[in-house]
């Protein structure tokens, strides 16, 4: 029987494989099944077989057509690529030769048909497929799902420019978000901490691939934005487009626009860079590369301020040399020597006029003392309460006076008459009567109104069913229908029209164009001349 290979088709027949030099086979009487523990196969053997059954159960060429996750272009000039689909992975490439002849140069996430075939590599038991040529098939899903993420997110303004925020010169607490234990992790603090050996870093640990990577990023870059610090990075060693999908996820790139400390993305890669790159505040191409960023060299800092306070001290003692040479000079100048003769007479002719100023104050002082309670005694004589307490005693004793004389009580008396007839009160009864009388004369206006409307409303509504049943449209609704000649005028009689005229005809619901065949006159009418002819019989 013969056997078939792994794809369906019958293998052709290995080449004999020698037997090691140094292990020469012992022939036994009876032949060992090959593989059995007599006679076991040999690593060379295995991978010639697995190197035929590959190569035989495949055409010689053939097209394959699939997405890019990888895409390596080394110094060499050859390609290597990575197809995906699901979680199944093909490695391809392409030497140098072939790569140069291609027409484009392909990128992760696109979506190609490539011609080659399939090969084995003996030395680490590995297969993959020798690309000869490459076509385009269209970008794959997962990029387009991506674009069109960027495009919505863009239009929503989360990678406007003007968001970006500027980093602090020094930022002595910094955030980092990365997997547990990670590269990405040791990298940024070996780097950090031989910049600067002060900084603080807070590391905030998360998955940074698989599917719930999205959601614990976001998580963690929310916690660190509640944190006193200066900057946030998030971190992670590069990967391949699958692995970074997670920091293009609309979460994470929500969760870092919101961020309220600057953040740093950190991804470690250079094509195809994530959402999350545009949403940061800085991108950075790697953790190291990070650090060095947003961390100055500690000694450098150290030199550039020793080399500041060596120029201000130069600066200080120019400006001390400046100010020794101008007093020195100065000392030496002739008016100097003048100077304490000076100061004396000064001194002293200023403490004249500061006796006479001071005596010329007492003086003053004095005068305005006298003035002052003189003043003080004018206003007692005069204050407003014993002048008011003087007229009052005054007035009471003049309406005593008053009160003794028997000449004004007639006039009291006619004085409380006129005021009483003066009173507003029948004034006030008398016009809340006529405000009564003029909402009543208001209210019996309104009834004949109204009164009045209802009776226009029910002659109104009289004339319009009788304008209703004298509409020619209604009785045309019935049934019937109105004729029209071709001037417009409605037709009574068949003595108005002769064959071969056209008409209209009227309708409840539009209307139609007619052609009159024949006329029936009534019975005592004469028959009307055939069309074209007039009433002589000689044509028209």
């Amino acid at each position: 029987m013969t056997r078939r290979s792994l794809f369906g088709r019958p293998p052709s027949p290995a080449p004999p494989v020698p037997p090691p030099a140094t292990e020469p086979r012992i022939e036994t009487a009876s032949a060992a099944r090959p593989g059995s523990a007599a006679s076991p196969f040999s690593i060379r053997e295995i991978s010639t077989r697995i190197r035929e059954v590959l190569e035989d159960g495949f055409p010689r060429s053939f097209w394959i057509e699939g997405e890019l996750s990888q895409v390596g272009r080394p110094q060499s000039g050859h390609l290597y690529l990575t197809f995906r689909e699901e979680r199944v992975v093909l490695e391809a490439m392409a030497w140098a030769s072939d790569a140069r002849g291609f027409a484009f140069v392909p990128e992760p996430g696109d979506r190609i048909r490539a011609l080659g075939r399939l090969r084995t590599y003996e030395g680490k038991s590995v297969y993959q497929f020798q690309v000869q040529r490459l076509e385009k098939a269209g970008i794959g899903a997962l990029l387009q799902e991506l674009q069109e993420r960027e495009a919505r997110l863009e239009r929503e303004g989360l990678f406007d420019p003007a968001r970006k925020r500027a980093l602090p010169f020094l930022p002595l607490r910094i955030g980092l978000l990365t997997a547990a234990g990670s590269d990405a992790s040791v990298d940024f603090t070996r780097t950090a901490r031989r910049r600067f050996p002060g900084v603080g870093i807070r590391e905030q640990h998360a998955p940074v691939q698989g599917p719930g990577a999205p959601g614990a990023l976001a998580a963690g870059i929310r916690a660190l934005g509640r944190l006193d610090l200066d900057v946030i990075v998030v971190a992670r060693g590069g990967g391949s487009v699958e692995d970074l999908l997670p920091f293009s996820d609309e979460l994470v790139v929500r969760a870092a626009a919101a961020c309220p400390v600057p953040l740093v993305s950190a991804i470690g890669h250079e094509a195809n860079r994530p959402l999350l790159d545009r949403a940061a505040d800085l991108r950075a191409s790697t953790p190291s590369a990070a650090a060095r960023d947003i961390l100055p060299l500690r000694e450098d800092l150290v030199r550039e301020i020793e080399a500041r306070r060596g120029a201000s001290e130069a600066t200080v003692r120019r400006a001390l040399r400046a100010a020794e040479g101008r007093v020195a000079t100065f000392r030496t100048h002739r008016a100097t020597a003048a100077l304490p003769a000076w100061l004396e007479a000064e001194w002293r002719g200023r403490g004249r006029d500061r006796s006479a100023a001071l005596e010329a104050a007492r003086t003053a002082l004095r005068t305005r003392e006298i003035r002052l309670d003189a003043t003080r005694k004018r206003l007692d004589r005069n204050h407003p309460a014993r002048r008011l307490a003087e007229q009052a005693a005054q007035l009471h004793r003049l309406r005593e006076r008053l009160a003794g004389l028997p000449l004004l009580r007639g006039p009291e008396a006619r004085l409380e008459t006129a005021r009483r007839r003066v009173s507003p009160e029948p004034l006030h009864r008398l016009i809340a009567a006529e405000r009564a009388a003029l909402a009543a004369r208001r209210a019996q206006a309104d009834a004949a109104l109204r009164r009045s409307l209802e009776r226009h409303a029910f002659v109104t509504r009289a004339v319009d069913r009788k304008l209703g049943d004298l509409d020619p449209r209604v009785v045309l609704r019935r049934g019937y229908s109105l004729a029209l000649d071709s001037a417009g005028r409605a037709l009574a009689s068949s003595r108005e029209v002769r064959v071969g005229d056209r008409l209209r005809l009227l309708l409840g619901e539009g209307e139609l164009g007619a052609a009159v065949e024949e006329v029936r006159l009534p019975p005592d009418a004469a028959a009307p001349p055939p069309a074209g002819q007039n009433s002589e019989g000689n044509e028209s």
